[in-house]
């Protein structure tokens, strides 16, 4: 029963994180390679001090992957500013260490599925 209920909190605590990290960039962030960034998954660590925050980034297709690699070092470098938020704007009785990482899976199924459909032709 311990069991159930601590992954109820973990994923609870991991939505809560994915809502206001989502609102930040949304609201408070100025850098306009990060304003195209949209939040998909957090994964909490088993004790909630680290969160693994997975992102895409909006019209991904005209990105080369230096400027994704330059995205992700950008959100990654605002780590601090995004606990600060975190922790004035959730009730979060601690904030966990952030690390942003980019999400490609929804460029790998695109890739699939061309590749699906070539051979099919």
């Amino acid at each position: 029963m311990k069991y159930d209920s601590d992954n109820q909190r973990i994923h609870r605590i991991g939505s809560v994180i994915k809502k206001e990290v989502a609102q930040i960039v949304q609201n408070d962030i100025n850098d306009p390679r990060i304003k195209d960034v949209v939040i998909t998954e957090v994964e909490m660590s088993k004790d909630l001090k680290h969160a693994r925050i997975f992102f895409i980034i909006f019209k991904h297709k005209n990105k080369n992957p230096e400027e994704v690699k330059l995205i992700t070092k950008t959100i990654n470098s605002s780590k601090l500013f995004f606990k600060k938020k975190l922790s004035k704007n959730s009730n979060l009785r601690s904030v966990p260490n952030l690390r942003f990482i980019f999400d490609d899976t929804e460029a790998k199924a695109c890739e699939l599925e061309e590749l699906i459909n070539k051979s099919i032709n």
